[in-house]
């Protein structure tokens, strides 16, 4: 079964999440769609988002996916539901709902979630977290910066510090672990922890991955094939800006092609 796995974002965040994919799954293909001409989706309407996240599956299910991974927090939020009720054929996985599972060994502890505007205003993880545990302590906050900041390859930079102590400072000391719920934010750990000293980060992009491979070997979908992956890379906006900063991320080179939406 040498079909590829779809994966999309926004912009570069998802590619956490194909970095975690390439260690549980190393013999897989994967096609990776960041929509850096749209992005970010942050501050968008729950209908914008899922008639983009449309345009991106359709792309995909064109290249002959056997999967879609959803790499991204706000659209995992605003469009899953919808996606899957839409393509019942195709396995979908989401960021989200899989977190809730990397939760569990911390359910006594104080949790924080950060993630986009459109994600913290949908609400999603925090119900089911709350439903998963009735008494779990967690607050949430949209980070709205941090995004484009990973966008632009500012991972550690001194605005990016500035907008970590603006954002969480008053967080210090009163969380144990923090959820970062845009797969942007594993990308400035760095300074989140900087800012948060001794607190967990739960990076989503590895449950993501477990969850993908699982889906895999329940539909006997797992590749059989020894030789080594051809990945794919598209870029909305410009592949010349986009590949180096995946090549930071992922560790490899990453030319990436030009893709059009309309």
């Amino acid at each position: 079964m040498n079909r590829p796995i779809g994966v999309f974002d926004s912009g570069v965040g998802g590619l956490t999440v194909v970095r975690a994919l390439r260690e549980h799954l190393p013999n897989e293909r994967i096609i990776y769609v960041g929509d850096t001409a749209r992005a970010p989706y942050g501050g968008l309407s729950a209908e914008t988002l899922l008639t983009y996240s449309r345009q991106i599956v359709r792309f995909l299910l064109n290249k002959d996916v056997k999967a879609v991974v959803l790499a991204c927090g706000t659209t995992s939020s605003t469009a899953y539901e919808a996606l899957i009720a839409e393509n019942p054929d195709i396995p979908m996985v989401d960021v989200i709902r899989p977190g809730v599972a990397a939760v569990e060994r911390l359910a006594n502890q104080r949790l924080g979630f950060i993630a986009t505007v459109a994600t913290v205003r949908k609400g999603l993880f925090a119900r089911l977290l709350r439903e998963a545990y009735p008494d779990i302590n967690i607050k949430s906050r949209a980070c709205p910066l941090f995004a484009p900041m990973a966008e632009w390859g500012l991972f550690a930079s001194a605005v990016t510090r500035w907008a970590a102590e603006t954002y969480l400072r008053d967080w210090r000391g009163n969380i144990d672990a923090l959820v970062l719920g845009c797969t942007h934010y594993p990308l400035l750990t760095d300074v989140l922890g900087e800012v948060l000293p001794n607190v967990y980060f739960v990076d989503l992009a590895d449950e993501t991955a477990k969850k993908t491979a699982e889906r895999l070997r329940e539909g006997g979908l797992l590749n059989d094939s020894s030789g080594p992956p051809l990945h794919e890379y598209y870029a909305s906006g410009k592949p010349e800006i986009f590949g180096p900063i995946a090549e930071k991320i992922l560790g490899i080179p990453c030319k990436a092609s030009k893709i059009n939406f309309k």
